[in-house]
């Protein structure tokens, strides 16, 4: 590596960090050791210790919320070009609606998964081997314990605020039941409380796809490309999907290639492809799973009594679909919280919170600044 390019690193890498964890104990009973968790911040700790703003990631994001990157130095992580921009680039920044010159963002790559963080792809340091199969099941309580380690390390007093879209709203959510005395405020985006029917039977398709790939060593990246499509036709709608096919040329470097006679599905195959080249399959098997066995007992929302809460619908959502944030919205009252809850009007479904942030922009930072 030339001394240029290692100082262009350097300066556009300059926020990830590392945190080593001793010893880290799960809710399954088991006990990890060095523990290494990925993180970036953005903007500055107050003195008073109590501006930060803990931000959890969707299923296949990752730390890199905002700015420029290159890959990393660790070239056995994935990486693609839709990692070199932060995933929440437009909404965290100075003056924007993460404001950086108000708050102190934090963004943890979540344990099991492939960015930097300990999953099972990492050196068990017992055994000196990759943990592969053996690393233990977690739950989304352990990566929002190994969260709140990193925010403790990090000097934080308490949180201003807890956000998160996707399945990273259901763990802001239940961060901030487990942990009420140190958060104020929480950001619920196209998420819910509970694990809906149809994720349910999404998930347990994914996950036997993905066991049925160890069977396949000359095909395993293909199964996960597999795996990749049954959710991503969730993210978006169909028109925009449909719309975005119309610039994808027929793709027909395939086995399937004599099946493939639509801009349709030459789209799905190109976003499988491309999935494959960013995430690793034993870390999408691992957090789908820990999705899968996501519960908060309705009793324990009156432990928000007290919180601001902003629920956020895109209208167009069938991930999340909108009556899933009104369910939430509906347990929320009942637990003696009074909710803001506002539906955006949007045609790129699901994934309208990483693609429009001038639908949000508003309503986010009414949220952080009441």
């Amino acid at each position: 590596m030339s001394t240029t390019f290692r100082k262009l690193l350097t300066v556009l890498n300059k926020n990830i960090q590392n945190y080593l964890v001793p010893k880290l104990e799960l809710e399954c009973g088991d006990v990890l050791q060095d523990v290494e968790l990925a993180y970036t911040t953005y903007g500055k700790l107050s003195d008073s210790r109590d501006n930060a703003i803990l931000v959890f990631h969707a299923l296949t994001g990752s730390h890199l919320l905002s700015g420029k990157y290159e890959r990393f130095d660790d070239k056995n992580l994935p990486w693609n070009e839709e990692l070199e921009i932060g995933w929440w680039d437009e909404f965290v920044g100075p003056g924007k609606m993460f404001d950086t010159d108000k708050y102190f963002v934090i963004c943890v790559n979540y344990l099991g998964g492939c960015y930097g963080s300990t999953g099972p792809n990492s050196i068990d340091k017992i055994t000196n081997n990759i943990y592969g199969d053996s690393f233990p099941q977690i739950t989304f309580k352990d990566i929002e314990n190994s969260q709140k380690l990193v925010c403790d390390m990090l000097g934080v007093k308490s949180l201003h605020a807890v956000a998160g879209a996707s399945i990273g709203g259901l763990m802001a959510l239940e961060f901030a039941i487990n942990y009420p005395e140190y958060v104020d405020k929480i950001i619920s985006i196209s998420s819910s409380h509970k694990v809906s029917t149809i994720q349910l039977l999404h998930n347990l398709e994914q996950a036997y796809i993905l066991d049925l790939a160890k069977d396949s060593k000359s095909r395993q990246e293909e199964y996960l490309s597999l795996a990749r499509m049954v959710a991503h036709k969730t993210y978006i709608s169909l028109d925009l999907l449909s719309e975005r096919a119309k610039a994808e040329s027929k793709y027909i470097d395939n086995e399937m290639g004599y099946f493939l006679r639509t801009p349709q599905e030459s789209y799905m195959m190109h976003q499988g492809e491309k999935f494959i080249e960013r995430f690793n399959p034993d870390s999408y098997r691992t957090i789908i799973n820990a999705w899968q066995n996501f519960k908060i007992d309705e009793k324990d929302i009156k432990k928000l009594n007290g919180k601001e809460v902003l629920v956020l619908s895109v209208d167009s959502d069938v991930c999340f679909y909108p009556h899933h944030q009104e369910e939430l919205s509906a347990s929320l009252t009942e637990g003696g919280i009074d909710p803001m809850h506002i539906t955006v009007h949007s045609e790129k479904g699901h994934d309208s919170f990483l693609l429009e942030p001038e639908l949000f922009a508003p309503h986010i930072s009414y949220a952080l600044n009441i």
